[in-house]
């Protein structure tokens, strides 16, 4: 897009200096003074160098892409200000070289330190990602997830039972150990990658370099998670929130903001624990009451009689 630019700006000089050199030869009367045909070749110029600076400034220091406008548009009012002042009011030319040398002077200074913003961003970026490699807590935490949700997503009542265990239709539930660990495992990885999207958010993390290392994997939390970031929403409305921002920015679509409407058309593949497994759980603590023998008065009786 720059290079269009560019080009139809430089197509303007042609034309401008085209048509000054063709009025000036051939004496025609024009309505306007030629000067003006003069300032649109400077204007022309200028976008020139604007829009030229702009491509080479952007392509050495990608950085700099959100002020760089401001930059281009900078250097153009430059240039067009020291043709004036060339041109009407040669009084000021020392007043413009102080103006010029300062603007360029501040833009490298503006320049310097935003590249050395990014590579403090970037460079503590690395040291998280690396810290998550080497975390004993994180890696244990991503184990005991994998052990239950590697291939299969988060059954909804384990997800609604996380959220909120006090409801009466979790009152005879019993989960097994692993399984808690599993979703344990799985609140802290999800509460990581949120701590990253806020990071991001706030520009204190470099979002190339995650969206690098995170961005396969993101897609896969999220759609194991499914139903535990629908549960968790219900109850807080941001929760998760940036996991949810950063999948539909890196994988081009959010399955939980796509299918929260109708989660039981999301395309989450199976569900861990099986439905029977599932409903066992639901059930264990009244099942393992009715196993119990209740000792009655009579056996008691009887049994001190033998």
């Amino acid at each position: 897009m720059s290079k269009f630019f560019i080009g139809s700006a430089l197509a303007a000089l042609v034309i401008g200096v085209v048509a000054r050199v063709f009025f000036e030869a051939a004496s025609i009367a024009l309505p306007f003074s030629l000067d003006w045909i003069d300032f649109a070749i400077v204007v022309a110029t200028a976008s020139c160098f604007g829009l030229s600076a702009y491509s080479l400034v952007l392509k050495k220091y990608p950085d700099t892409k959100e002020m760089l406008p401001l930059f281009s548009v900078i250097v153009c009012v430059v240039v067009i200000s020291s043709y004036l002042v060339l041109r009407y009011q040669e009084a000021y030319q020392t007043s413009l070289s102080i103006l010029v040398t300062g603007v360029f002077v501040g833009m490298g200074w503006w320049i310097q330190s935003i590249t050395s913003a990014a590579d403090a961003r970037r460079t503590h970026t690395l040291n998280i990602i690396m810290s998550s490699r080497t975390s004993v807590e994180y890696q244990n935490q991503a184990r005991n997830m994998n052990q239950a949700f590697r291939a299969s997503a988060m059954a909804p009542e384990l997800a609604e039972w996380r959220v909120d265990p006090n409801k009466d239709e979790f009152r005879d539930i019993d989960v097994p150990q692993d399984i808690k660990d599993a979703i344990d495992g799985s609140v802290y990885i999800l509460n990581y990658y949120e701590f990253l999207a806020q990071g991001i958010k706030f520009r204190d993390l470099d979002d190339c370099l995650l969206r690098e290392c995170f961005s396969g994997i993101l897609a896969g939390l999220e759609r194991r998670n499914f139903h535990l970031i629908i549960e968790a929403q219900k109850i807080d409305q941001r929760s998760y929130e940036g996991v949810i921002r950063l999948t539909k920015e890196w994988c081009k679509e959010s399955t939980v903001e796509k299918y929260r409407a109708n989660p039981s058309n999301a395309p989450i593949g199976p569900v861990y624990p099986p439905k029977e497994a599932m409903q066992a759980i639901l059930v264990a603590k009244k099942k393992n009451a009715a196993t119990v023998t209740p000792i009655t008065v009579g056996a008691l009786a009887q049994s001190e009689g033998d």
